[in-house]
């Protein structure tokens, strides 16, 4: 297989991934703020100290990322997005939520910052167009979760949705 289409479909679902975590836990606040007794301003640090992580570190991430390599940093923000989302389904308190959100917040960036430098990387110029377009459109039904993802609140545990059984 080429490089291109692997460069693809990892880049893919790394994008799908980061944007769904950032709108699924609207979905199940309510659940997730009972469950740890947590109050409101938890629950608002829990969405919102994901999404900051993202647009602070953009910059500073993709600058480190043309220094040391974009397939190294996606790769390790795949891994601390994957740790992030372990320590998230492990945490009992919203105080723990909300940190290990901005954990994974942290990876998110890595993964969407180096998204489509790699696509651009793995792509030829005639393809380009339909390499990105392709990985950006992963992103949309993650953003997309909070109109289907309703009535799968009360039938999967929220905290389990990175990490299969």
């Amino acid at each position: 297989m080429d490089y291109k289409w692997v460069a693809l479909s990892v880049t893919t679902v790394g994008m799908f991934m980061a944007s769904l975590d950032s709108c699924i836990v609207v979905v199940g606040l309510p659940t997730i703020l009972q469950s740890l007794h947590a109050s409101i301003v938890h629950g608002i640090w829990i969405i919102t100290g994901y999404t900051l992580m993202m647009t602070i570190l953009a910059v500073i991430l993709g600058r480190l990322a043309d220094l040391y390599g974009r397939v190294k940093l996606y790769n390790l923000g795949f891994a601390i997005f994957t740790v992030g989302s372990l320590l998230c389904a492990l945490s009992r308190t919203g105080d723990q939520l909300i940190l290990f959100r901005f954990i994974q917040g942290g990876g998110a960036a890595l993964l969407l910052v180096n998204s489509a430098a790699i696509i651009t990387d793995a792509f030829p110029k005639g393809e380009l167009g339909m390499g990105l377009g392709t990985n950006m459109m992963a992103a949309k039904p993650g953003q997309y979760c909070r109109l289907y993802s309703r009535r799968c609140n009360d039938h999967v545990f929220w905290m389990e949705v990175n990490i299969p059984s």
